[in-house]
């Protein structure tokens, strides 16, 4: 195994990394239609690999290009998962996954030529495996392709039975394995997440119902800027001069640090804010007859222990007692819920207040008709800028 962890790679290295198409942020009004369309995605292949394997898939390569000329490109980073060095392997050339697998199986033969089946020894048993292991993982690469996610916002609309998705990027058919959900919603906006492998046409996902004339407010509850946002839409939407009033919902971010097999979830402003925002959780979920009152009482005062806040709104001591066995006993499930609905609905990590008005990232909340004339600030609590 030593003689395959000294040989060296002399292929061309691209480093990079694939991101996701980031959610479009834009507003109801004032901007103009996007001009681009949704092209057609290339597949990746990536391979997540251990140092010995590695050290394989460079030997092979190494012999590859030496035998047969040519030059091999991908995209190589590394991470440390634990203990451990992961080298992950991105590959966008449909050939070049295939020609590492008959690479790889040259280095098979010739590792296998090279043993005494009858004497194997410690290191020689370790290079068979690395050589198994390596060689199934170029294999599952190649029959499971990835393609980069995009988010399709439009309406579901049919056509001689067909079903489209019609929105600012264009119409595209609507394929895959949600179907029969999308019929369901014809004629109604949704958010539609998948993969563009085939022109003018989406491979749905996943996809997530418009919420209509509602705006999402991300936010951390002893952020100063998300209580100057909340005390301000609060009080516009109280005096709200329109008939049709938008609805305001709230959501608290939570930071999430995987240490070994466990997640750790913290909060900018330490447990105090962990504590707070699980308090107006609650108080949302299961008293929403007082939430708007706490709200406008904790914005106007940040050193009142809460329990003395919530007796203020008129919710009695059995209620509060309520909350805080709730919190006690269900923390870490009501805090994953909270994460996984921020993140995997919008991909939000971080910054407080971020605006999300009827399923899209907004910028500027002014700039949505039915918060115009909205006092606004655009400063933000966010661990880019502590």
């Amino acid at each position: 195994m030593r003689e395959y962890c000294k040989e060296r790679l002399f292929v061309v290295l691209i480093f990079f990394t694939c991101l996701p198409l980031s959610i479009l942020e834009s507003s109801a009004k004032g901007e103009e239609k996007l001009k681009n369309k949704l092209i057609t995605q290339d597949p990746r292949y990536e391979l997540e690999l251990n140092l010995n394997e590695f050290s394989v898939l460079n030997s092979s390569v190494v012999g590859g290009v030496k035998k047969y000329g040519g030059e091999a490109e991908f995209g190589l980073k590394m991470t440390k998962k634990g203990d451990e060095i992961v080298w992950t392997v991105t590959i966008t050339n449909p050939k070049l996954i295939e020609v590492l697998g008959y690479w790889t199986a040259e280095k098979s033969a010739e590792l296998v030529n090279s043993l005494d089946i009858n004497n194997l020894d410690a290191t020689s048993k370790l290079a068979l495996a690395t050589m198994k292991s390596l060689n199934e993982k170029v294999t599952y690469a190649q029959k499971n392709p990835l393609w980069v996610p995009v988010r399709l916002s439009g309406m579901v609309v049919e056509e001689n039975g067909v079903l489209f998705i019609e929105g600012q990027e264009g119409k595209y058919q609507a394929t895959g394995n949600h179907l029969e959900e999308l019929e369901k919603r014809r004629g109604k906006r949704i958010i539609a997440v998948g993969y563009v492998k085939v022109k003018d046409q989406i491979e749905v996902n996943a996809f997530l119902d418009v919420k209509e004339n509602t705006l999402e407010l991300f936010v951390m509850s002893l952020c100063p800027f998300a209580r100057m946002a909340e005390a301000s839409i609060l009080d516009f939407l109280d005096t709200y001069p329109g008939k049709s009033k938008p609805a305001l919902e709230i959501r608290y971010i939570f930071y999430k640090k995987n240490e070994g097999e466990n997640s750790v979830f913290s909060s900018m402003h330490g447990e105090e804010e962990i504590r707070e925002n699980l308090v107006q959780m609650v108080i949302r979920d299961n008293y929403p007859q007082f939430y708007h009152n706490y709200l406008l009482k904790r914005v106007d005062d940040n050193d009142t222990p809460w329990d003395e806040l919530a007796k203020a709104t008129g919710m009695k001591d059995k209620d509060i007692k309520s909350i805080e066995r709730t919190i006690a006993k269900e923390r870490e499930t009501l805090i994953q819920k909270e994460y996984d609905y921020i993140t995997g609905t919008y991909q939000i990590y971080d910054g407080s207040p971020t605006y999300v008005w009827e399923c899209e990232k907004v910028a500027d909340i002014t700039k949505v008709e039915a918060f115009e004339g909205l006092k606004f600030s655009s400063d933000r609590c966010s661990e880019e800028t502590k």
